[in-house]
């Protein structure tokens, strides 16, 4: 092989691996963006079903001083 050669072969070489590490920067990108998504959608789920526990635990108090009330 000449030195024209071998320096072509190392240009294809860095230009495929530049390539590469480009394609999986991407696809690390695609994935922070759905576990960000992903991460916020099960954040608002928990805090819906905190809102629901909360409205049912002062529902439940409700009810336990109108039975009291009822029982004195």
């Amino acid at each position: 092989m000449n030195d024209d050669t071998i320096s072509d072969l190392k240009q294809f070489i860095a230009a495929s691996i530049s390539q590469q590490t480009a394609d999986l920067r991407d696809d690390l990108q695609r994935m922070d963006t759905k576990i960000d998504n992903l991460s916020s959608s099960v954040a608002e789920a928990m805090e819906n079903s905190n809102d629901v526990t909360e409205t049912q635990i002062k529902d439940h108090e409700t009810r336990i001083t109108k039975l009291e009330q009822k029982a004195a």
